[in-house]
């Protein structure tokens, strides 16, 4: 969902109601209308906080933005007639250090829900928008006093536009819409820098949360989504998530978290969202997302894991096994320097991964694995990688986005890409190899991918007869280097091109005789009949095997076992020794 960010001038006026328009169980003490909101009695906290109703969206909000509080707020207990009310808290930019009870009393009434706990150190707009923060106190130490609603508008079909456009949609009508979107963009990236700058005004007169033991254990679950990012934790807070049954998600970034201990996150069975990006991270203990041997389930339900711009250096043999229904694996901007297959292993619905700026050298047999099976987007730039070579990709069979820009690369193997042009049938695959080394590409190697876009632009490309056969050949190439469809004088193999990129589509694809060099001609007829005797397929069974052999098999105990040849091997046995009899017994009266 895409939000616009407005600048409005409004002038302050307040008038008074009586019921609140978010529960009968609180009565309305004033509107604001430049925030929509209402402030409402009673409250669970004593001044300087506040309580406040959302009127459109029916939020209530304890509003402890700002204000200089050095011990937490108790929280009293409001007479409900035992109905659970669910509460937003924002305590964000205080004088909290150690967030800690010295007693054991509970510190969230019964008949209280959390769902959004914030303890954030950052105006981030990101968390604005997310929340709908309209609340926080921003117009007195905002520019000009100004106020900063969030809009819920229309415009989700510029990310449908961009993603999936046709040549028809090429109207005015769409090019206002773009055009729009990159004013309302522009706006955006302003109010983020100037929110950035007041960030850093407040934390000068703040402090940063360096110790978090405050229990979120409770039944019926208290607290749904907790923001601790932009603080000071130096470890993940064991002793608040011990028994948090109930919590969702948690945002860890910005810390100075090093490591990440056995049981992290064992108890929360709940959990779907991990943020630890921006930390020190460096290392993952295998038991990190495993089920806490005193726990019911473990966390076994996330689907986003944000481990980006960290220090880490190696990933052990499946120190993600637990994480089955993971969709989103974020490892850019880490210190990975090699990758195993092993470490797939309980991926089974992984669709987006990135390994972005890392220090990958080799990815032989790193994606061979049988968990992959629902990964589309996969990105490794900005890497050590020199040479890509046969069968890399045979399991990554739903594959439609492949990234590789940004390496080293100078050899491709002609059976590097097999196994993704058979994605092509029903989609597209885009292939991202911009970036690299590369002077010359077999003209077979791309052979049957029909619906496929492969980027090549920024490459030392060498203008030959093998590469005027590629172009010919494909229907969507973007490159850098001379256009080589036609007849002219080659340039001599060693010198590198450095001309613009040029794209060539199947709309600009205008089909007309090749006059081609007599030389071209002859090593036309030979790319051609070559390249209808390349035989990927037999030449990667033996490496399809190899897969089934690595792939391993989490159950939701954390417990591994392997898929072992013999195995396997008894069972194909069986079924043709039964085969056999079976059809031997045809004629025979049993």
């Amino acid at each position: 969902m895409t939000f616009i960010l407005n600048i409005i001038n409004l002038s302050s006026s307040v008038h008074t109601s009586s019921m609140s328009a978010c529960s009968p169980y609180f009565y309305s003490t004033n509107t604001d209308i430049r925030t929509n909101h209402q402030y409402i009695q009673p409250c669970p906290v004593s001044t300087p906080c506040q309580c406040i109703c959302e009127i459109e969206s029916k939020r209530l909000w304890i509003d402890c933005f700002y204000r200089k509080l050095k011990t937490l707020p108790i929280l009293t207990k409001i007479s409900t007639n035992n109905t659970l009310i669910e509460w937003n808290i924002d305590l964000s930019f205080n004088l909290f250090e150690n967030l800690t009870l010295n007693n054991k009393r509970k510190w969230i009434p019964d008949n209280m829900h959390i769902h959004h706990l914030i303890f954030s150190g950052s105006l981030s707009y990101d968390l604005i928008v997310q929340l709908n923060i309209t609340h926080r106190h921003l117009i007195d130490i905002w520019p000009s006093q100004r106020h900063l609603p969030i809009i819920d508008d229309q415009f989700q079909l510029f990310d449908d536009y961009e993603n999936d456009k046709s040549e028809e949609e090429e109207n005015n009508n769409i090019k206002e819409l773009l055009k729009l979107k990159r004013s309302i963009t522009s706006t955006n990236a302003e109010e983020t820098r100037l929110l950035t700058e007041l960030t850093l005004e407040l934390r000068k007169k703040t402090k940063q949360i360096n110790l978090f033991t405050l229990s979120l254990s409770g039944e019926p679950p208290p607290i749904s989504n907790l923001y601790l990012d932009h603080n000071s934790l130096d470890s993940i807070p064991l002793q608040a998530l011990y028994n948090a049954t109930g919590l969702y998600e948690i945002y860890l970034s910005y810390n100075n978290i090093y490591q990440l201990p056995a049981y992290a996150f064992g108890f929360a069975h709940r959990l779907t969202r991990v943020d630890l990006s921006y930390n020190k991270i460096i290392s993952i203990d295998i038991l990190t997302f495993q089920r806490h041997p005193n726990a019911f389930a473990g966390p076994f339900l996330i689907d986003y894991l944000d481990l980006s711009h960290n220090q880490i250096t190696l990933l052990e043999t499946n120190v993600f096994s637990y994480l089955v229904n993971l969709r989103l694996l974020k490892l850019e901007h880490n210190q990975i320097r090699t990758i195993t297959a092993h470490i797939w292993t309980g991926l089974y619905r992984l669709k987006y991964l990135d390994l972005s700026h890392n220090y990958i050298e080799n990815i032989t047999q790193a994606f061979y694995s049988g968990y992959l099976n629902e990964l589309n987007h996969l990105k490794i730039t900005s890497n050590n990688l020199s040479q890509i070579g046969s069968c890399e990709f045979l399991s990554l069979k739903r594959l439609t986005k492949l990234n590789l820009s940004g390496n080293n690369i100078t050899t491709l193997d002609t059976c590097s890409f097999h196994g993704l042009q058979h994605s092509t049938s029903h989609t597209t695959l885009n292939l991202h190899l911009r970036a690299n080394q590369l002077e010359t590409i077999h003209p077979c190697i791309f052979k049957n991918f029909a619906r496929s876009t492969i980027y090549l632009e920024n490459n030392p490309l060498i203008c030959n007869c093998s590469f005027s056969y590629l172009l010919h050949n494909r229907q969507s190439v973007a490159y850098t280097g001379q256009e080589c469809r036609g007849g002219y004088a080659y340039e001599l193999p060693h010198q590198k091109l450095q001309l613009p990129a040029v794209r060539k589509t199947n709309s600009t694809l205008i089909k007309k005789p090749l006059n081609i060099s007599t030389t071209c001609k002859d090593s036309f007829k030979y790319y051609h009949d070559l390249c209808s005797q390349l035989d990927c397929i037999s030449h990667c069974a033996a490496n399809e095997r190899l897969i089934i052999q690595v792939t391993t098999i989490p159950t939701p105990s954390g417990t591994i076992f392997l898929y072992q040849q013999t195995y396997i091997s008894i069972i194909v046995a069986s079924l043709v020794y039964y085969s056999q009899f079976f059809f031997s017994c045809i004629n025979c009266d049993i």
